[in-house]
Formats: C-alpha cells, sequence, structure tokens
C-alpha cells in the first residue's frame, strides 16, 4: 500500500507537536524530545554545534546513545529540535503598533534569539520548518504582514526576505566579531593603487574602520528600513 501524505514527518517533530505518547499506559518515558534538544542545546552553546552529537548529548543525559534513537531518528532529528528549542516561542508584540514596528520588532527578536545560539544558522533542515516554534514565528510574521493588504503569496515571499535579511546581518555580525578587528588596515595594504576606486573612497571615508562593539546596530536598522521602505511601495501598489 503506498504510504499516506504526510508520514514522512519526522517523529521527533511529531512529539513537538504533543504526539509523543504521553497518554500511553505504563511508566511514564525517562527522556522526551524537549529534554534531549535542552541537552543538545546546552552542548552546542558551550561547544558549537559538532559537539552535539547524539554520542554527546547521551553522555550529557547520563543514557546510552541507543535511548535516544527511542525518540529522534537521526542527527538530523536532532539539530531541527535544538532549534525548535533554542528558538522558544515568538515575542508578544504590541497589536496597536503600526506593521512597520511590529515586523521590526519579529526581526529584532529573532536576530536576538539567532545571535544567543549562533550554532542554529549552520543547521541545513531537510525540508521547510515544520515544528511548532518556526511556524509560530511564520505565522506571527505572516499576521503582522497581512495588515499590509498584500495578497497571501506576496506577504510569505516578503517574509522570506525579512528572514533571510536577519539571519544574513547575524552571520555578518559574526564574521565581524571574530575577524573584522583591523580589516581596515589590512585593506589598505593588500588593496593595489587606483584599482577599485569605489572602494578605496569607502576605505579613505572611514566606512570599514573598526567599531568596538561589533557589527553596528545601525547598519541592521538601515537595512531593514530598506526592505520595509520596499514592502510599503509594494503594498501601495
Amino acid at each position: 500500500m503506498a504510504s499516506t501524505q504526510g508520514d514522512d514527518v519526522p517523529r521527533a517533530v511529531r512529539a513537538l507537536w504533543g504526539g509523543d505518547g504521553a497518554s500511553r499506559r505504563g511508566p511514564k518515558p525517562a527522556l522526551t524530545v524537549r529534554s534531549i534538544a535542552a541537552a543538545g542545546v546546552a552542548l552546542a552553546d558551550a561547544e558549537g554545534l559538532a559537539a552535539a552529537s547524539m554520542v554527546g548529548v547521551a553522555q550529557r543525559l547520563g543514557f546510552t546513545t541507543m535511548s535516544l534513537y527511542r525518540y529522534v531518528d537521526s542527527k538530523a532529528d536532532l539539530q531541527l529540535a535544538m532549534v525548535e528549542e533554542a528558538l522558544g516561542a515568538p515575542p508578544e508584540i504590541n497589536r496597536r503598533l503600526g506593521w512597520r514596528n511590529q515586523l521590526t520588532a519579529w526581526a529584532e527578536a529573532e536576530a536576538a534569539a539567532l545571535a544567543a545560539h549562533p550554532w542554529a544558522l549552520d543547521v541545513r533542515p531537510a525540508s521547510p520548518p515544520l515544528g511548532p516554534q518556526t511556524l509560530a514565528w511564520m505565522d506571527l510574521g505572516l499576521q503582522i504582514l497581512e495588515r499590509t493588504g498584500l495578497e497571501p503569496h506576496r506577504a510569505a515571499s516578503a517574509l522570506l526576505v525579512v528572514d533571510g535579511y536577519v539571519r544574513q546581518q547575524v552571520a555578518l555580525g559574526l564574521q565581524y566579531a571574530d575577524g573584522g578587528a583591523g580589516w581596515s588596515d589590512r585593506l589598505r595594504v593588500v588593496l593595489p593603487p587606483d584599482a577599485l576606486p569605489a572602494l578605496t573612497r569607502a576605505l579613505d571615508a572611514g566606512v570599514f574602520d573598526d567599531d568596538p562593539s561589533g557589527f553596528p546596530a545601525d547598519e541592521f536598522a538601515f537595512g531593514l528600513d530598506l526592505i520595509l521602505d520596499g514592502l510599503e511601495r509594494a503594498a501601495a501598489r
């Protein structure tokens, strides 16, 4: 018999939605997908994503690796659950604000969540989101964008643009924090005279000089405003 649609939803995802057999008779399970995910998040926060392997998480919890396979089928499913745990619930946003301010708050909250757990940027899910927390973030973003008057397909596309921007900016912030110090000085060493005139003028204007706080927060706000300006014009059309 052919499998029915949805049979390939990972067991861990079903558990995160509450379908983990909590109503079964018998003793309470020793672990849950959420407790496993929380242990993985703690490991990844402390030592990086590679440390949050099935073996590493099992050792942190004091169980055998095979015990984890009763709850998650693979490392990919473990990482999916970890991202859900790391993101948490979407923010409470003041619905009396205009859609621009609401979407700005949404983007800033997502940036903060990802900056707190930067390894989440390295997780590559096998499919678009299916977990309850990730979909709750998406639902909130779409609710906000509904207020623009954009039709649903365009609203969904717009949310992808904003989400992609947030993730790119967080990744850039990490890059600046790790290797941005002294970049302008290194540019002056390697940049051939008159070869790249616009870049040279930006360098001379101090555009790339070090910022003690890392990647400037005003860069995030400026780029987000550009996107929101475009959305506003698209909605007006």
